[in-house]
């Protein structure tokens, strides 16, 4: 993989009216962890209601994220640096009837 940069582009939220691009560190990896290089990121109707997201502003727009992995963490084995990966923004809880059938977002 080729050397990871220290910043990165990312597009933040004020209002509706006021959308950056801006440069952000990237985020340091913890034991357990995957550093994304971000390829492709929708947005869903949540992070374009004023209502909602002013409250939580300025905030990091998009959260359903396709990419590669650039870095692994400790105790990570079963991805490696290089495979593509999709993020998705529900995490199941992985004991009821729904996880166990891989409905993780029910």
């Amino acid at each position: 993989m080729s050397s990871i940069p220290k910043m990165m582009k990312a597009v933040i939220y004020y209002k509706n009216s006021d959308v950056r691009l801006e440069k952000r560190p990237v985020p340091e990896i913890g034991a357990g962890d995957l550093l994304v290089k971000m390829e492709a990121c929708g947005l869903c109707g949540s992070e374009l209601t004023e209502y909602y997201m002013i409250p939580r502003s300025p905030r990091v727009m998009g959260h359903e994220p396709t990419g590669v992995i650039v870095k692994i963490g400790e105790g990570v084995s079963i991805l490696k640096e290089g495979d593509r990966v999709y993020i998705h923004h529900h995490v199941g809880c992985l004991s009821c009837h729904q996880c166990h059938r891989g409905n993780f977002s029910l």
